[in-house]
C-alpha cells in the first residue's frame, strides 16, 4: 500500500478497510501536541489524559461534514485531582485543549477515575451560524479516556467502536523533551442489503486493530500509513487524503477587552492590580493585561 502521509506530524486521515464493514481515521500529533501541553505546567498523566482528549477531538472531529466545533469534555465529580478536561476542534483542523488541576501530587500513570473520580463523558456538536447545538452525555466509564469515548458510541450512537489513544514525552540528550501522541479510531458500516450482516467483518477487523500497542502510535520511526498497513495488509486498506492538525486559540486582545466591557465599573474596579486588568486564557495559559483607558474606549466605540 502506498503510504500518501510519510513520516509528517500532525495530521488526520480516513481509511476503509478493503471488503470489510469497517473504516475509522488516524491522527498523529508532534509539535502541535508538544505546544498545547506545554503551555501549563501539569503533572505527566494530566498531560497525558488532555493530550489523549485533543487527539479523541481530532480524529472525531475530522469525520464531521460541517463548519464548526466539536468538543470533548470529560467532568469529575470532585474526588479526583482534575475537575474536568476538554478539547475542541475546528474545522480546517485547529485543536486545543486543557484540564482544570488541583495541583494535589498525582502518581505518573494515574488513570481515568484515578484523576477524574467518577463523573460524565459529553461530545458536543455546534455547526455554528445560529444553528442548534446537539450534545450527547453519558456516564465516565473506563480506565483511559479512548474506553470512555467507546462507551460513549455505544450507548448514545449504537455504533461499534474501538478507540486507541497513547501520548508520551520523548527525552533527548542534554534534557531536553517534547510530547508526541498518536491515535486510532475504528467503526463499524452499519449493515445494508448488499453487505448484509457485518458482525463478522467486524470481529475480524477490530481484532486486528486492537493489536495496536501504545509505543506504535506514537513511535516516530512508525509512519502512521505504515501501521495502517501492518495492521491490514492481508486485506488491504485504502487510505484517504490527510488533513493537516494544528494548535490554534482564538483568544486575542479585541475579543477578551469585549468580554470585560460587559462588567460594571464596580467589578472592573475590583478586577484592578497594579493599576491593569488581567486576563488569562484557560487554554493557551497567555496572560493578557488592559490599563482602565483601554476598557473606557472599548466601551465607547
Amino acid at each position: 500500500m502506498a503510504d500518501p502521509l510519510g513520516e509528517e506530524d500532525d495530521l488526520v486521515a480516513a481509511f476503509q478497510v478493503d471488503g470489510h464493514a469497517a473504516r475509522g481515521r488516524i491522527a498523529r500529533m508532534g509539535k502541535a501536541l508538544d505546544s498545547i501541553l506545554s503551555a501549563h505546567d501539569y503533572p505527566p498523566a494530566v498531560k497525558r489524559l488532555v493530550g489523549e482528549a485533543v487527539l479523541l477531538a481530532a480524529l472525531v472531529g475530522d469525520s464531521l461534514k460541517f463548519d464548526g466545533r466539536l468538543i470533548i469534555q470529560a467532568n469529575g465529580n470532585g474526588n479526583g485531582p482534575v475537575t474536568f478536561v476538554v478539547a475542541e476542534w475546528n474545522s480546517g483542523g485547529a485543536v486545543r485543549g486543557f484540564a482544570q488541576y488541583s495541583s494535589d501530587p498525582v502518581k505518573d500513570d494515574a488513570n481515568v477515575p484515578e484523576l477524574l473520580g467518577t463523573g460524565s463523558f459529553a461530545m458536543t456538536i455546534d455547526p455554528g451560524e445560529e444553528m442548534e447545538r446537539y450534545q450527547g452525555v453519558v456516564a465516565l466509564e473506563g480506565e483511559r479516556l479512548g474506553q470512555c469515548a467507546e462507551r460513549y458510541f455505544a450507548q448514545s450512537e449504537q455504533t461499534p467502536t474501538r478507540i486507541k489513544l497513547a501520548v508520551g514525552e520523548s527525552i533527548h540528550a542534554g534534557g531536553k523533551s517534547n510530547w508526541r501522541g498518536g491515535g486510532a479510531i475504528l467503526q463499524q458500516i452499519a449493515a445494508d442489503d448488499t453487505r448484509g450482516d457485518a458482525s463478522a467483518d467486524w470481529d475480524h477487523c477490530r481484532a486486528l486493530f486492537e493489536t495496536i500497542a501504545d509505543d506504535e502510535l506514537i513511535d516516530p520511526d512508525i509512519s502512521a500509513g505504515n501501521l495502517i498497513y501492518r495492521l491490514f495488509h492481508e486485506d488491504g486498506a485504502r487510505l484517504f487524503e490527510p488533513k493537516s492538525l494544528s494548535k490554534h486559540c482564538p483568544c486575542n486582545r479585541e475579543r477578551l477587552v469585549e468580554i470585560l466591557v460587559r462588567f460594571s465599573a464596580e467589578e472592573q474596579a475590583e478586577m484592578l492590580e497594579n493599576g491593569k486588568v488581567g486576563m488569562t486564557c484557560e487554554y493557551c495559559n497567555k496572560l493578557f493585561e488592559f490599563t482602565p483607558n483601554e476598557i473606557d474606549n472599548a466601551n465607547r466605540s
